[in-house]
């Protein structure tokens, strides 16, 4: 599939990979068009996304001579990838079947492949390509630490649960546990879904709005079951004095919090393996999750306002189908989407966290249309956004792909901007004028239509499902909800 731009093929291979376990591929010229191809590359570095990334370059011959366009891809990508090789006709093979493997393997993640044009006219090798190797991480924890396990959870009181993105394929055993301890659950802005977000045991998102009030739940807990936690998706220190047991993919080598006792493994049998094998009930009486959930909600929609982003937000889940698919722009809506949406499966709120880069869910609800063609799309975008990708329209328009996309409209980059002003600066930078974005949106052939209230939403998401193409809601919405502390700045009191 052709895009008007590099990036968005690097963002739709990323989320090709993120929903499929397999990798995506993206492919683009020399020189700038491989440059521009990065900003995906990296998301999917950071966001641990399996991808094959293929680079044009001069001919082996040209290499020495010609400077014109002449970058080293291969070390320009070597830190945004898990690997980078330039391509040979010999063991070429081997190289596709080494390149597959590293991108899949835990953490998975982006891989660069780099083919001088000579070499891209060559005949590759014939004979059959070698099952990849397995993974060295699966076989790690044994039965002595999985009964250490279960004697640490037995200990604890009132343990929680931690769930990342590395619990992703593993919803149903993180629930198991979840009700056979009475446990609540709280996961990261990639790991939405993994627990029903309308269950009884849900206590919210870290990392995102009002995650202050969701670190002082946490605080009270005397044990925390981190499975697949992976820290590429905080921004702020570790603050928490609980002690850890850690479950994931492969071992701890960041050392970003303190771990009690780590299991290392295939995620799901881990967590299936001692699930059962714990005790009864703690202590986490339900009455006192729901208080907690009221408050949580309180804390980031203040009363007041006309049509607040959390209005529009809500308004949406309201009237969007249960099973859709969401995919939500890095932006102040995505502070309050992230902690607001309610999600019920995993895989269906897209978000990039660790890269957090803008322009990344208009690609991405084009992916997920054409991997789930049933399913509902909806596009949250900022206006700066989606002014970035305006261009691929186009693309969605010549793909026939029915989504949503609904723009945030507030005329500034108010993550940024509330940045600024938490440090004391003047606003430089932060406010644009946008275009008249449902007269864009109809000269690339889509429909669209402008919401300025609750009521006025309703209608336009009626007809934005019903039409055979992409659909714009442009909302015209008040940024005054985004105004508020993301964070705690100090660790919680332990009560």
């Amino acid at each position: 599939m052709l895009t008007k731009h590099e990036n968005t093929a690097s963002f739709m291979a990323a989320a090709y990979g993120e929903m499929m376990g397999r990798p995506g591929v993206c492919l683009s010229t020399l020189g700038p068009g491989a440059t521009n191809m990065a900003t995906g590359v990296a998301h999917a570095y950071l966001d641990r996304s399996p991808v094959l990334a293929i680079t044009g370059q001069l001919s082996t011959s040209r290499l020495l001579r010609i400077p014109h366009q002449r970058l080293d891809l291969k070390e320009f990508y070597r830190p945004i990838t898990k690997w980078s090789a330039r391509a040979r006709a010999e063991g070429f093979a081997d190289l596709m079947t080494q390149a597959i493997s590293i991108a899949t393997a835990p953490r998975q993640g982006p891989v660069h492949l780099e083919f001088t044009s000579d070499v891209a006219k060559q005949p590759a090798l014939e004979g059959e390509i070698p099952p990849p190797p397995e993974s060295p991480y699966q076989a790690v924890t044994g039965e002595q630490q999985i009964a250490e396990a279960i004697s640490l959870v037995d200990r604890a009181r009132a343990p929680a649960i931690l769930a990342g993105l590395g619990a992703l394929r593993s919803s149903r055993q993180v629930r198991v546990l979840a009700e056979r301890l009475q446990a609540p659950v709280v996961t990261t802005p990639k790991a939405k879904g993994v627990f029903p977000e309308d269950h009884p045991l849900w206590a919210g998102v870290v990392e995102m709005a009002g995650d202050k009030v969701v670190f002082e739940l946490l605080a009270t807990a005397d044990l925390l079951i981190a499975v697949g936690f992976d820290v590429v998706e905080l921004d702020k220190a570790w603050i928490l004095d609980v002690p850890i047991l850690h479950i994931d993919a492969i071992p701890d080598a960041e050392g970003f919090y303190p771990i009690t006792l780590e299991l290392t493994g295939d995620i799901k049998t881990l967590v299936a393996g001692f699930a059962w094998g714990v005790g009864g009930a703690k202590r986490w009486p339900l009455a006192t999750l729901a208080d907690h959930r009221a408050r949580l909600r309180e804390s980031i929609t203040p009363p007041g306002g006309n049509f607040p982003a959390y209005r529009l937000l809500e308004t949406l889940r309201r009237l969007v189908p249960r099973e859709a698919v969401i995919t939500c722009d890095t932006g102040a809506h995505k502070m309050l989407a992230g902690q607001l949406w309610l999600t019920y499966e995993p895989g269906t709120f897209l978000v990039s966290n660790g890269l957090s880069s803008m322009g990344y869910a208009f690609p991405t609800a084009m992916v997920a249309k054409l991997v789930y063609p049933p399913r509902p799309v909806v596009a949250l975008v900022g206006d700066g956004g989606f002014s970035m990708y305006l261009g691929e329209l186009e693309t969605a328009v010549r793909l026939q792909l029915p989504l949503v996309i609904v723009v945030f409209v507030d005329g500034c980059l108010s993550l940024v901007r509330m940045g600024q002003e938490r440090k004391g600066y003047p606003p430089v930078g932060t406010s644009f004028q946008n275009p008249d974005f449902i007269q864009v949106v109809r000269a690339f052939g889509a429909d669209g239509g402008v919401v300025e209230s609750a009521e006025e939403c309703e209608a336009a998401v009626g007809r934005a499902f019903a039409s055979k193409g992409p659909f714009v809601i442009e909302a015209h919405i008040n940024p005054s909800a985004y105004r508020l502390n993301l964070a705690p700045s100090e660790p919680p009191p332990r009560s």
